[in-house]
């Protein structure tokens, strides 16, 4: 009896261990007719990417939770139909908060492009799943007039800071502030020069010939402070992108990449001269001087994969592929790349990009913001964007 308790006891220690170390599993099992993948892994926090599918229906969706690593977390699938519209609802051995996830015309689409659209299929199947008490997108009409420009506060995410350039200072708009800080004495129109850290905003001077040497550090609590840089880089630079706080600014004249804290007030140059760091996808890499040097290497810039589309905007955050084809913008989970889901539809995008699986676009003389959670919402209105809005606009996180 001793001996069969000391085998129990090393066996749940044994599987605690298991359970304490696992970082990544797949699961794959059926519901009703349903074919479901659930994908576990850790990276900060836990995530369930979950791919659910069944003749030409195909849903994927992605759950942030710690539900203690455990597999095969649905335990059944509600499903409602509406003419072309089908939709959803697991349910969770857990209790999970419940969505509805819908396909129309056998492709997935977002819940708040069916409300944008008034789709009349989706407004009959809200009653039927009324009871399961789903919290669907929302955005708010109501705006606020601030020198020239109109801010749509109640659209703004609670973490966010939206700064906007007017030439010789710049606007912060939160939630609950709007500020404007004169930085200049005279316009500057083209403001390559310029990048967001946390919840500040900073400026390189590049006005200069001799290159540039000072930069200005404004935050959203309107505060604005400036140092100099111990080295001077020359006109002829860009800013790759932000790392852990770090801004990468590269000098295309001297062939030189550095770093920059804007915290410590120190510049670096990166030692190895034979390798240049690069991020794609928040992964570091290095190339060599020759590679580095055959274009600007931008961090967030735009990737190819042919497997998902044609469309050369594709753009890579995490576990998902966002791309822009036809005036909609569409997503793709990594290790399903069969299946993708629309997000959105929205005439005159002049650009976009995604910042933690929040989407920024600039379409005509608005900038919107799209999380799944709380769907397309305008943000901030100004004629101005209209006709200048290349780094115009940045978005700090507080």
């Amino acid at each position: 009896m001793k001996k069969l308790l000391l085998v129990l006891f090393l066996l749940i220690i044994v599987y605690g261990c298991y359970r304490i170390m696992i970082k990544e599993h797949d699961v794959f099992y059926n519901i009703n007719k349903y074919k479901i993948h659930e994908h576990f892994y850790i990276n900060k926090d836990h995530f369930y990417d979950i791919t659910i599918t069944k003749n030409k229906e195909n849903y994927t969706y992605t759950i942030n939770k710690n539900l203690s690593k455990d597999k095969r977390i649905i335990k059944s699938i509600k499903t409602f139909k509406s003419n072309n519209l089908i939709c959803i609802v697991p349910i969770y051995k857990k209790d999970l908060d419940l969505n509805i996830y819908c396909n129309l015309n056998n492709e997935q689409v977002s819940n708040d492009y069916l409300l944008k659209t008034y789709n009349k299929d989706f407004k009959v199947i809200k009653k039927k799943v009324k009871k399961y008490k789903i919290k669907y997108p929302k955005s708010y009409t109501t705006k606020t007039n601030y020198k020239k420009l109109s801010v749509f506060q109640k659209n703004i995410l609670k973490d966010d800071n939206y700064y906007i350039w007017n030439y010789k200072g710049v606007y912060s708009l939160s939630k609950n502030k709007l500020n404007y800080k004169k930085i200049l004495n005279y316009d500057l129109y083209d403001n390559i020069m310029s990048t967001t850290v946390k919840n500040y905003y900073v400026l390189f001077e590049n006005n200069s010939v001799n290159g540039i040497k000072k930069v200005y550090v404004y935050n959203s609590n309107n505060n604005l402070t400036s140092f100099k840089l111990d080295k001077v880089i020359s006109k002829d630079s860009y800013i790759n992108g932000v790392v852990d706080n770090l801004i990468y600014v590269t000098d295309r004249k001297e062939k030189k990449e550095y770093t920059v804290d804007i915290f410590s007030k120190k510049i670096k140059q990166i030692d190895n001269n034979l390798k240049y760091i690069v991020y794609e996808n928040d992964k570091k890499k290095t190339l060599s001087k020759s590679d580095y040097f055959m274009e600007d290497q931008l961090f967030n810039k735009f990737i190819v994969d042919n497997k998902i589309t044609d469309s050369r905007e594709l753009i890579k955050v995490g576990n998902y592929y966002y791309y822009f084809e036809n005036s909609k913008i569409y997503k793709v989970l990594d290790t399903n790349k069969k299946y993708r889901t629309l997000l959105l539809e929205l005439e005159d995008i002049k650009e976009w990009n995604v910042y933690d699986n929040k989407i920024i676009i600039m379409a005509n003389d608005i900038i919107y913001s799209y999380t799944e959670e709380n769907g397309l919402r305008k943000i901030i209105k100004s004629n101005e964007l209209k006709y200048n809005y290349k780094n115009i606009y940045k978005v700090g996180k507080k």
